[in-house]
């Protein structure tokens, strides 16, 4: 009988479930998220030195079809603006609704080309693009949130 109840006190203590031990958690510190306006900010200051004037309509004859690209990757960066707005903890409810507006007609404008590959389109839809990325960039200057 002494012999059983030491061998049952030895499995259970060999990392049992009963006395395993939790793993512990590894820590990681999330970085707190860039306010929308400083994402903005890098946004634009990427665009001002890698825009080609594609999107200011200064050099599109050049290469329209590298300029359709340009603004395709424009828009694209826009709804990440949107996105981080969306996911904005420092924003109070309805905080930007007005900037929801002025994305969602730029984003009206970008679905007019019939397609990527729709150059004419794109180029045509262009400054409409571009208007509306500067009235957006006005709005987050008006309203920074930190």
């Amino acid at each position: 009988m002494l012999l059983a109840a030491s061998v049952v006190a030895g499995v259970s203590g060999c990392g049992g479930q009963a006395e395993a031990e939790p793993k512990p958690v590894a820590s990681v510190a999330k970085k707190p998220p860039k306010a929308v306006s400083a994402q903005w900010d890098e946004t634009m200051e990427w665009w001002a030195s890698h825009d080609i004037g594609c999107l200011t309509g200064t050099d599109v004859e050049e290469d329209p079809e590298g300029c359709t690209i340009r603004i395709q990757n424009f828009v694209d960066d826009v709804q990440k603006i949107r996105k981080a707005m969306n996911t904005d903890p420092a924003a109070p409810k309805g905080f930007y609704t007005e900037a929801y507006v002025i994305i969602d007609r730029l984003e009206t404008y970008a679905a007019t080309p019939a397609g990527e590959d729709d150059t004419a389109g794109w180029l045509a839809a262009r400054p409409l693009i571009w208007m509306e990325g500067h009235d957006l960039g006005e709005w987050i200057a008006e309203h920074p949130l930190q």
